[in-house]
């Protein structure tokens, strides 16, 4: 298993490592005694999908253009859609499980089914389907190596944006732009649920997760870096990076989600995935979990009065709501517009040899990091629930 486009670098042996350890954190963070909702549970999962899709497109683009994916539009939002499709189900899927922490005065959540007793997955195949339709009907039938995604839907009429550098052929089009930025936000949006589930179940652990996060962001950040420089050659060192973090980021949340699952009274298991109504596993699931938030209840613990003084004061959870998701959409389509037409401003974004180029692009990617960071360091000193989606 390799990335096409990747192969004989070091990227693409990173790439395929990182597969086992995200299995890991699937199959400890979909433990039922985390209380994780079915949606939850079919997001995270549904990644899979926007690995292999990666995979088969990058093949694709190579065999077929001669071309690395990220250089291939409308192949590369095919896949990096499915990203986006998922996070926003990660960010539905918690907002759920706050609100059922929240309900429950902060004890855990009997089962309520696995991932495949969401509709997620089905939604998820359905949009990708009608995209890729989309964009084959756009395109006239006839996809070549620089065919936009969408058609470009929502790219400026040729002519409208003189000032600047002409964008090469491989610029991403506005709903590229859009699909990445987005991506970017919902995982933080996830996060800050992940963070906000912490103070509602009064179990810290849910926090570490949040830090084990982190790096799965960052390597998104060194996506979107690597695009704002137009797939510069000479930045391959921040597709590396991009790779790295991916395996540091998939080894985090595996550990996150082991610590969390074990905070919860962790026992070998395979996790659930279809409806738990019916059968003596599940009544066993059920009666576990209700002995399990029986001794929660009982037990007269500095964390026990946390999780309910939590549950009762409520946590902001509007990230997962409809208003929260259409916010988020909106900032993307705006933020890809001044992202795309607003680089070429900058003269030195089309040096891609140069050494400024070469310095700028890591600096984007720990700037960004490092905010995330600071962030999360300053409201882990503080006890009241932070505002806003991110």
């Amino acid at each position: 298993l390799a990335f096409a486009d990747q192969a004989g670098n070091l990227a693409g042996t990173l790439f395929p490592l990182s597969l086992p350890p995200y299995l890991l954190f699937l199959y400890f963070i979909c433990q039922d005694c985390n209380g994780l909702s079915p949606t939850a549970k079919a997001g995270f999962t549904s990644l899979l999908a926007f690995v292999f899709a990666t995979v088969a497109t990058s093949v694709v683009a190579v065999k077929s253009y001669g071309l690395n994916l990220a250089n291939v539009d409308w192949l590369h939002s095919g896949a990096e859609q499915l990203l986006s499709f998922t996070n926003v189900c990660n960010v539905v899927g918690l907002k759920l499980t706050l609100d059922a922490y929240s309900a429950g005065g902060g004890a855990t959540p009997p089962p309520s089914g696995g991932a495949l007793s969401s509709p997620a997955f089905k939604l998820i195949g359905c949009a990708a389907a009608a995209t890729c339709l989309a964009t084959w009907a756009a395109a006239g039938g006839v996809l070549e190596g620089h065919t936009q995604y969408l058609g470009g839907a929502g790219n400026l009429p040729g002519g409208l944006w003189t000032v600047g550098f002409a964008e090469p052929a491989n610029a991403l089009s506005v709903p590229t732009w859009t699909i990445h930025v987005s991506s970017l936000l919902e995982w933080l949006v996830a996060m800050g649920l992940v963070w906000r589930l912490g103070t509602a179940s009064g179990n810290p652990k849910w926090r570490g997760l949040t830090w084990g996060m982190i790096p799965s962001h960052s390597s998104g950040v060194c996506a979107c870096v690597y695009h704002f420089f137009y797939n510069a050659e000479s930045l391959q060192f921040i597709v590396l990076a991009q790779a790295a973090l991916t395996l540091l980021g998939n080894c985090t949340l595996a550990f996150a989600a082991w610590r969390l699952a074990a905070s919860n009274g962790y026992a070998f298991s395979l996790p659930s995935l279809g409806d738990p109504g019916g059968g003596e596993a599940a009544e066993e699931q059920e009666g576990a979990a209700a002995a399990a938030v029986a001794r929660a209840a009982a037990a007269d613990t500095p964390a026990a009065a946390a999780a309910s003084a939590a549950a009762s004061a409520g946590v902001d959870g509007s990230g997962g709501d409809l208003s929260g998701l259409l916010l988020v959409l909106a900032v993307s389509v705006a933020s890809s517009y001044v992202i795309k037409y607003g680089e070429t401003l900058l003269p030195v974004v089309a040096e891609g040899d140069s050494l400024a180029v070469q310095v700028l692009a890591p600096l984007m990617v720990v700037a960004a990091t490092g905010f995330n960071c600071w962030k999360w360091w300053q409201r882990s000193q503080e006890d009241r629930d932070f505002g806003g989606l991110i």
